[in-house]
């Protein structure tokens, strides 16, 4: 099956339904609730499996003040973050040298923060939601967490060498949730064999929410669609382990574009 366009596969689902045809989603108020069913099982979709294709390199954005040196604002649409690193080139340096920040619960980042001693001239307070946090002005990072999924607060930064944490000086690889337009002509940022889970799973959601009645066959094409991609996808997991394989760093996102 080729990819698809909102329109085709609304066309379809409808044509299994027994419906009018049409010539835009938005032509039948029938039409437009099989459009929207698509879109919600297209994010459920891959809220529960992970697509290559999702990983990006995303740029996190400082928030440019001494008073939170070191919070870097996360971009919409993040599902997950894995990997964080940062250019810990010393004053003076020219060669990058980009360290891996581990991640850390905020429970344990919290621990940590607090048992610095405040009087310290290398340790400045910064506030947060709620709270404070002790942050070492002395050393690049070494930890980050998150408390609102919206923020990453690393536990320091060199003022020697920056007075804030600098984007340009971050790599983050990241899980991109895509957007979802509601136009004829989009199609889904979906691998192309993940295309008949995605009509079938559709077609199965729209025959019970608007016909009010089950369709059988397309529930098992969308489960042997399923159970297909999941053994893909272990075939190809050993090879791809030390590339996909790799312990979490970051925390999954709970915001939508």
């Amino acid at each position: 099956m080729p990819k698809l366009t909102l329109l085709d596969m609304t066309q379809r689902i409808l044509s299994s339904m027994d419906a009018d045809t049409v010539n835009s989603f938005s032509d039948t108020i029938e039409s437009e609730q099989v459009a929207y069913v698509i879109r919600d099982v297209y994010y459920d979709l891959i809220n529960n499996i992970e697509i290559p294709e999702h990983r990006k390199l995303i740029t996190l954005t400082a928030l440019g003040s001494t008073s939170t040196p070191t919070h870097m604002q996360i971009p919409d649409g993040i599902r997950r973050i894995e990997e964080v690193r940062y250019n810990t080139v010393k004053s003076g340096a020219t060669a990058k040298d980009y360290n891996r920040i581990t991640w850390m619960e905020p429970e344990a980042f919290l621990q940590l923060s607090l048992s610095r001693n405040s009087t310290d001239s290398t340790i400045v307070t910064v506030a947060v939601d709620g709270g404070e946090v002790l942050i070492s002005n002395n050393k690049a990072p070494d930890y980050y967490t998150t408390f609102d999924d919206s923020f990453l607060i690393f536990d320091s930064y060199d003022s020697a060498v920056d007075s804030t944490l600098q984007s340009s000086k971050f790599i983050v690889w990241a899980i991109q949730e895509p957007s979802f337009t509601m136009s004829d002509t989009f199609v889904p940022d979906l691998d192309v064999d993940l295309f008949p889970w995605l009509l079938n799973e559709s077609k199965s959601v729209a025959h019970v929410e608007i016909n009010q009645r089950a369709n059988p066959k397309a529930e098992q094409v969308s489960l042997r669609q399923k159970i297909r991609w999941q053994s893909d996808r272990h075939n190809i997991a050993a090879s791809q382990s030390n590339y996909y394989g790799r312990v979490d760093y970051g925390r999954t996102s709970r915001r939508r574009s």
